[in-house]
């Protein structure tokens, strides 16, 4: 059932319903409603909680999360020797990924107008482009369609944790 699925989305992620609610432009209790199974989903309203969520609108629906698997390690040891085939498989490269990260939030994470959507666009871009230029990915993020545009699916797990470290602070 959708509405015991965007609850445990929410517990889950230690969102309080108020939070919600003011994100999809609604008032509390008719946010419990939803969870509640009392009212429906508009579309906007799913496709903003699947943002929020970071997963696709379809797997929001279906109300089944596909969990991410990240590598936190650290240290990886670098290859001696170039393999004759090549196979791109795409795989987060964390450190690189908070690298990347802190750099743009260096950049223009002070400015006014950016938000969690626009540095989804920017790593996007800026992934892709090193990819063009190298043939190789630079951060390896694995990236979904979202409304807003393309969202990296690794991203929610990976600023929670240098968050809980206390490398960069959500404003």
């Amino acid at each position: 059932m959708l509405s015991k699925f965007i609850q445990q989305l929410r517990k889950k992620n230690n969102l309080t319903q108020e939070f919600l609610a003011s994100e999809l432009d609604i008032s509390r209790p008719t946010y419990v409603q939803i969870e509640q199974g009392e009212r429906d989903l508009t579309i906007t309203e799913a496709k903003k909680l699947a943002a929020i969520f970071s997963m696709s609108l379809d797997d929001l629906l279906s109300g089944n999360k596909k969990e991410v698997e990240i590598d936190f390690e650290e240290e990886k040891s670098e290859k001696t020797t170039k393999p004759e085939m090549r196979i791109v498989m795409p795989r987060a490269n964390v450190k690189k990924f908070k690298e990347v990260l802190l750099y743009l939030l260096g950049k223009v994470g002070a400015r006014p107008n950016i938000g969690e959507t626009a540095i989804y666009k920017l790593l996007y871009f800026i992934d892709f482009d090193y990819y063009e230029k190298f043939e190789e990915q630079l951060i390896g993020a694995r990236y979904i369609k979202n409304h807003f545009g393309p969202t990296p699916i690794e991203f929610k797990k990976i600023t929670d944790r240098m968050i809980e470290k206390g490398e960069i602070e959500k404003i």
